[in-house]
């Protein structure tokens, strides 16, 4: 990945951000997305809270893995 360097008011607009947003130049053009360091979510930590955990695992219904298999032709 190529990295650039922010400096001035940019890097404060930036470092202050807690979500990803879209990134535009003066007329409006779309130039990309910033995703700050805040917004992102480490690799071992789970982004649902316990309560939508317990409710999910309460939740009926589904496949069996072998039925999946089957569904998708699979010997």
């Amino acid at each position: 990945m190529n990295r650039i360097t922010v400096e001035g008011p940019i890097k404060a607009q930036l470092a202050s951000l807690a979500l990803p947003v879209e990134v535009v130049d003066e007329t409006g053009r779309w130039l990309g997305h910033f995703v700050p360091a805040a917004a992102m979510v480490a690799a071992d930590e789970c982004p649902d809270s316990p309560h939508e955990l317990e409710r999910m695992r309460a939740e009926k219904g589904g496949r069996t893995l072998p039925e999946i298999w089957k569904s998708l032709g699979a010997k």
